[in-house]
Formats: structure tokens, C-alpha cells, sequence
């Protein structure tokens, strides 16, 4: 299978536990190289009007990641023009688990960076559905 191919299989996935979490959630057809012109991310997720527009990622191991600048600029405007917030969702292949960074919480890099730092802290999709079901603050989530 290729690489694309696996990409689509894990947005896929994280698309059905948003919707079987409660969220009203929709892939984008062409999110990636193909949607040059169109600025929206991978993934929307909406529960009762609270907008979540996540960019995917997959990696094998915990390790430090870089985002292009276009990824992270349509990942931002789409927030801005939807009233959401955006996350870059992190699957680490071979644990099944998804990891929520916030964008807000990113280095500048001319793109951004994401440091194992920053997957270790990041929110659990269970934290991240307790938080916009408001069952959780963020605040409950940090480490003091």
C-alpha cells in the first residue's frame, strides 16, 4: 500500500472516533498537494457548534516533526473563517493512539516544529473530546 494510500486509511480512522465520540465530522476529498488553491485541512470535527479543523500526521516512532508553512497558513485561516481551533493530530503507528497539539502551542520554524516535548504533553483524543464537550478544562490537562 502506499504511502498516500496509508494516509487516507489513518484520516479514515480518526474521522470514525470523532463520529463515534458525538461529532459531525467530514474528510476533506483532497486535502494535501492537491488542494493548492483551496485552504481547508485534512479533517473537520463539529460537536454543537464548536469547530475542530485538524491537520493528520503519521509517524512510526516519537520524534520531531515539520510542518510546511502552506499546511499550517490554511490550517490557521480555516480556523479563523469557521470560528474554530485547529490541532495537528499525531498518530503514532503501532500504538493506535492520536496525539492533539494546538497550533498556538508551536515553535516557529518558517513552518513549525513539533518536538517530542510537545507529543508527550499533547491531549489524548479522549482529553481533547472531554474538553470541547466541556466534561474538562485545558487547565485540568497541564502539568504543575
Amino acid at each position: 500500500m502506499s504511502n498516500r494510500r496509508r494516509g487516507f486509511s489513518h484520516e479514515r480512522d480518526l474521522v470514525q472516533r470523532f463520529w463515534n465520540h458525538g461529532f459531525a465530522v467530514i474528510r476533506s476529498p483532497a486535502s494535501g498537494s492537491k488542494a493548492k488553491t483551496i485552504l481547508y485541512p485534512d479533517i473537520v470535527a463539529i460537536y454543537h457548534g464548536k469547530v475542530l479543523a485538524i491537520e493528520a500526521k503519521t509517524i512510526r516512532r516519537e520524534r520531531t516533526i515539520y510542518l510546511k508553512k502552506q499546511q499550517v497558513e490554511k490550517l490557521i485561516e480555516f480556523s479563523k473563517r469557521a470560528g474554530g481551533e485547529a490541532y495537528i493530530a499525531v498518530k503514532i503507528v503501532g500504538t493506535g493512539e492520536w496525539r492533539f497539539i494546538s497550533l498556538n502551542s508551536l515553535q516557529d520554524t518558517g513552518g513549525l516544529k513539533i518536538t517530542k516535548t510537545h507529543l508527550s504533553a499533547s491531549l489524548k483524543l479522549e482529553d481533547l473530546v472531554s474538553i470541547v464537550k466541556g466534561v474538562r478544562r485545558l487547565g485540568d490537562f497541564s502539568k504543575h
